[in-house]
């Protein structure tokens, strides 16, 4: 077995860890936070610790110049402004912003996609 493979696995087990984690928040994402020791007056900081991760992944998206992984890190930017959109939306709450991060992830998709095809790519 090569490094390559175990680490491939190592991911595979990475998505059950992380899809075990959704599952835990899905019916009641509060009490999904709590059961993952989550403290909700830190989720600020929390939170900025994601979006330093999601630069540093656009960065590293962006540096590795791959349109396949571009392309599926644009759909992951695009589905979390959408469902933000969706959530401040129901609560009356502004949510443009987000909206708008949500329009321009598709946009950015469009352009990857439409480069994968006339690439020969996708």
């Amino acid at each position: 077995m090569t490094l390559g493979a175990v680490a491939q696995g190592m991911s595979w087990i990475a998505v059950v860890i992380t899809a075990g984690i959704a599952v835990i928040c899905i019916r009641d994402p509060r009490a999904g936070l709590r059961k993952l020791h989550h403290i909700a007056e830190e989720l600020p900081a929390v939170m900025l610790g994601r979006y330093l991760a999601f630069f540093g992944f656009t960065a590293f998206v962006a540096w590795w110049a791959d349109l396949r992984v571009l392309a599926g890190w644009t759909v992951v930017l695009a589905f979390m402004s959408f469902f933000d959109t969706i959530i401040y939306a129901r609560l009356g709450k502004p949510y443009m912003t987000h909206l708008s991060a949500g329009v321009a992830a598709l946009a950015m998709l469009a352009v990857t996609v439409s480069a994968l095809i006339s690439n020969g790519a996708a």
